[in-house]
């Protein structure tokens, strides 16, 4: 069994020992909110001219809701969350509500370069604009960035943001655009993860994670 590194949820467990192979599911989620962040600089010339800029990296957020949830469950999610921010470790959170399972997984037909904007695809069946996806690369697990379609054509999909690492397809394995259940390699920002508990003994709690590729 390995270390649970993906937030509990309906579809991933873990035990009292932080395993994933036994042990409770976690909560579903209430709702998600995915912000996508690109800080942009703005300078105006005197006749009025705008110049932009991106001075940093895009990253994703994602707030996160629970409905009411009873003691056991709550006990699912808080310690693993306070561990990952007391470590300062990254996890993984997955995001069905965001997902395509008609798409599924495609296999990535050619290469791509660091930077890039597009991808082509053995085929673009059932994807969808705005679908989130990420990549698996057997042959680099530190490809952990989430991206967004944009365009779709033929068999080649545009997204944002640009391509966190190289991709080649004459290595051993096959690498994936996966649409199904998206993922996002995550981190707990704030010094805070606040929760309440009502009089019937429900506890109210929400969480916002931001993401990160280190």
């Amino acid at each position: 069994m390995a270390v649970q590194n993906t937030l509990p949820d309906p579809n991933n467990r873990i035990s009292a020992s932080g395993d994933d192979g036994s042990g409770s599911y976690g909560p579903g989620f209430a709702s998600v909110t995915v912000t996508s962040q690109q800080p942009i600089v703005m300078n105006r010339s005197n006749s009025g001219l705008a110049f932009r800029s991106i001075n940093k990296f895009q990253k994703f957020m994602a707030d996160i809701k629970y409905n009411s949830l009873t003691e056991a469950e709550f006990n699912v999610v808080y310690p693993f969350l306070l561990e990952r921010q007391a470590s300062l470790d990254a996890f993984f959170v997955e995001l069905p509500q965001y997902g395509n399972t008609s798409a599924g997984s495609k296999e990535i037909s050619a290469d791509a370069t660091a930077g890039a904007r597009t991808l082509t695809l053995a085929n673009v069946t059932s994807i969808a604009v705005a679908d989130l996806f990420y990549i698996t690369d057997p042959n680099d697990d530190t490809h952990v960035k989430t991206y967004k379609v944009t365009k779709i054509s033929g068999s080649t999909i545009t997204f944002v943001p640009s391509l966190q690492k190289s991709i080649d397809i004459s290595e051993a394995g096959t690498e994936y655009a996966n649409f199904g259940t998206p993922r996002m390699r995550v981190t707990v920002p704030g010094s805070d993860i606040q929760y309440s508990v009502d009089a019937k003994g429900l506890y109210s709690f929400s969480v916002k994670l931001e993401e990160t590729i280190s």
